[in-house]
This record gives C-alpha cells, sequence and structure tokens, in this order.
C-alpha cells in the first residue's frame, strides 16, 4: 500500500530493499531512504538513471530503456521471494552474471519436500506475476495497487481495516526490549 501510495503522487522508489523497510512503534512496516526517489512530472513518462541495488533491478533498467512505476512492483517481487526463501530469486556473486539473469533466466522455486518448505500456490503465482519481465504484462501494469492486492492471496484480507490502521499487526515492537538501540 505504501508502494500504492508513492505511485498516487508519481514517485519511484527505485530502491527497494529489505534494508529499506523498517517496522515502526506502531508494528508496521515503514520505507525508507528515499535518496534514489524521482518525482515523474506531467512530461515524464519514465525515468532513465540507472540506479539501484543490483539484486532488486527490473530488467528494463538493466537493459537501460527507461523505466516507470513498474520497477517498484519487480521489487516486491525480489523482496517476497527473498522473506520466503533467503535469497534473491536471480542472485549470484558476480554482478555480471546477475544482471544476465535477471534479463534472461526463469525464476525458480525450491524444491518443497527436498528443503522441507511450505509455501502457497497463490505465492508463488504472485512472485511470478510480479516478476514478470515485461513490463506491460507485470502485476500492478493495468491498475496499480488495486491490481496487486486485487491477488487471490490477499483474498481474506480486510484491506480498508489495514489500510486505516485497524488491524493488529504480527508485531509490535517492546520499546523496553530495544537493547539494540542502546549503546551499553
Amino acid at each position: 500500500m505504501a508502494i500504492g501510495y508513492l505511485h498516487s503522487k508519481e514517485i519511484i522508489h527505485r530502491d527497494l530493499k529489505l534494508e529499506n523497510i523498517m517496522i515502526g512503534a506502531d508494528g508496521y512496516i515503514k520505507i525508507i531512504d528515499y535518496g534514489l526517489a524521482k518525482r515523474l512530472d506531467e512530461t515524464e513518462e519514465e525515468a532513465v538513471t540507472y540506479c539501484g541495488t543490483p539484486e532488486y533491478l527490473a530488467p528494463e533498467m538493466v537493459d537501460r530503456q527507461g523505466h516507470d512505476k513498474m520497477v517498484d512492483w519487480w521489487a516486491i517481487g525480489v523482496l517476497i521471494y527473498e522473506m520466503l526463501f533467503g535469497l534473491t530469486p536471480f542472485y549470484n556473486s558476480n554482478q555480471r552474471k546477475l544482471l544476465k539473469k535477471i534479463k534472461a533466466s526463469k525464476v525458480l522455486f525450491p524444491d518443497r519436500e527436498k528443503f522441507k518448505i511450505a509455501y502457497s500456490e497463490n505465492i508463488q503465482n504472485l512472485i511470478l506475476s510480479l516478476l514478470e519481465k515485461d513490463r506491460t504484462k507485470r502485476l500492478g501494469c493495468k491498475g496499480g495497487m488495486k491490481e496487486v492486492l486485487s491477488h487471490p492471496l490477499f483474498k481474506d484480507y480486510n484491506i480498508d481495516k489495514f489500510y486505516k490502521g485497524e488491524i493488529d499487526p504480527p508485531f509490535t515492537p517492546d520499546p523496553n526490549n530495544m537493547k539494540f538501540f542502546n549503546a551499553d
């Protein structure tokens, strides 16, 4: 929803990654670090600056074709994959190979039985829809946030209540137990 809000203001974040997502004192996630964000004005439909963190770059950014809001939906797909499986979907320690994989490789999912990991067909479909290499077919292209939130994965969520902050987050930080913030 935060990305949808930014996009409604014609802002592309362009550097979504785990390091740029925090949990606020209210337990809701917050997006930080807008250093690479770009506001598209009425004369611009695309941005052209090559920027961002390589593992999260969309194929159109890698190809330096110009990019739009769809790079953020791609990055959301990378984030979901990374949070589920511990690595980004096209990970390679060699940056040249990583960028080549982003442009040409299929998204592979770990074997459920071999790695004893459970994930639904809906989450797999959401990830694949967000990591569509053709940005004109990527989830979010035709309807932005509303299109993304209409994915079957979210059918049991009350999006309106969540948007209004009326749903308890799964984790609320305890300010008395945040020793990692203290210098002693």
